[in-house]
């Protein structure tokens, strides 16, 4: 899974678990991959100064003063280019979070530190000038097995072992009896696994270079390209499902 998408989805995850039952869901926070986070509130009229932490728990505390009552995770169901993908900053996501007739959201800037090989974040709140409706998601599970077949079989045509067994574990997942869920409930969970399995897009090299040249060598390009972006949008709807409603 995209690790900007990963973590932004653990953040959401973060607040809604913070203003359901008061509690730091630590598991959440860790990641080897971030040196640190940073989150940068919007001034209150009544203060005049923005809020600054280092802290995901003083983040949590302060979203919780302020009177935040949920949050949302949206990402764009459509790309100008899949090479964004594989770039820093690349997803355009952020997360909505209520206060009762307001909302704001939260953006992010990634920042590589070469030193320590790890991620800095910055999380940026901006004030929504117009009070927005909660967004309401729905379950895409048989979509997505559709999707993945149709993907599994695409990429056995084209030859690519690998990104067959990826769509058909990704299949698996979303098909499954049984996935570990701490925090939520087996259905948002087999989705989010199956979204992690499927996303193809990074990496040295992704679907969208190796499959693209397959098909094309094989007349499918077509083909290739419809399955790509459903895959994206399947993905983009299987992951705001899995966080939103829980």
């Amino acid at each position: 899974m995209n690790i900007e998408l990963l973590d932004m989805s653990r953040m959401t995850l973060l607040a809604k678990y913070y203003m359901k039952n008061g509690q730091v869901a630590s598991s959440l926070v860790e990641s080897a991959d971030i040196e640190i986070r940073r989150f940068r509130f919007a001034p209150l009229q009544a203060e005049g100064t923005a809020v600054e932490s280092d802290s995901c728990e003083e983040w949590l505390k302060e979203l919780s003063r302020r009177g935040a009552t949920d949050c949302k995770l949206i990402v764009p169901l459509e790309l100008d280019s899949f090479d964004r993908l594989n770039r820093p900053n690349g997803i355009r996501c952020c997360m909505i979070c209520f206060y009762g007739d307001r909302a704001t959201s939260w953006n992010k800037l990634w920042t590589y530190n070469p030193i320590k090989g790890k991620w800095i974040v910055q999380y940026v709140e901006i004030p929504v000038r117009q009070t927005h409706e909660k967004p309401v998601f729905h379950d895409v599970s048989e979509n997505m097995a559709v999707l993945l077949e149709r993907l599994r079989d695409l990429a056995r045509n084209l030859k690519l072992s690998e990104y067959s067994f990826r769509f058909a574990a990704a299949l698996k997942a979303l098909q499954s009896d049984y996935i570990a869920a701490e925090f939520t409930e087996p259905t948002y969970s087999r989705l989010m696994k199956a979204a992690t399995e499927a996303y193809v897009f990074d990496g040295k090299e992704p679907w969208t270079e190796t499959a693209k040249f397959a098909a094309a060598g094989k007349g499918l390009s077509e083909e290739y390209d419809a399955l790509t972006r459903e895959l994206y949008r399947g993905i983009a709807l299987s992951v705001m499902y899995a966080v939103n409603e829980w």
